[in-house]
């Protein structure tokens, strides 16, 4: 006699959400160099859509969006909340390494990554920010929460750039 086993893998459902942001430069007419004109200005190349490619995924931007989230309570970004007996024994056994071993913010932050994808759209000044979860709402949340964070933090790069612009004109007003 025979003894047979049954096993249903169940996929776990994923969405997937894309948000999208047009990069501009952040020049005014009255920080460029003396002389220059509207034709003189820089346009963004290829190294500088993915400067900003680099900068949309950045560590910095992802803590805000994991803060603002609150993304360390859900067990999806964080293989130690809820670890299965399974799990555990792997651990004990030497078979799977210890999440715990890992700060929060880190695990948070690779499964933030594991779930990202920035791109720039080809032949364009735009820049995708996709992500994939099991929740749908958390799909759409995520990339909507980085490009606002990477918008503020281009805000606050225009808001110096007019304080050097208003410091350079200030005599001459």
């Amino acid at each position: 006699t025979g003894v047979a086993f049954a096993f249903t893998l169940v996929a776990k459902r994923h969405y997937k959400a894309v948000t999208q942001i047009k990069i501009e430069t952040g020049e005014s007419v009255y920080t460029r160099p003396n002389g220059a004109n509207d034709n003189d200005k820089p346009l963004l190349d290829e190294e500088g859509i993915a400067t900003e490619v680099q900068i949309v995924s950045s560590s910095d931007i992802l803590k805000q969006v994991a803060v603002k989230l609150n993304l360390a309570r859900l067990t999806e970004f964080d293989d130690a909340a809820n670890m299965s007996a399974l799990g555990k024994l792997l651990v004990i056994t030497g078979l799977k390494s210890d999440p715990q071993e890992i700060p929060a913010e880190e695990r948070v932050l690779k499964k933030m990554r594991d779930g990202l994808n920035v791109y720039s759209v080809e032949k364009t000044r735009i820049i995708a920010i996709e992500f994939s979860s099991q929740d749908p709402k958390l799909a759409a949340a995520i990339p909507n929460a980085i490009a606002e964070a990477y918008i503020a933090t281009q805000g606050s790069a225009k808001v110096t750039s007019n304080s050097a612009a208003t410091a350079l004109l200030g005599p001459e007003m």
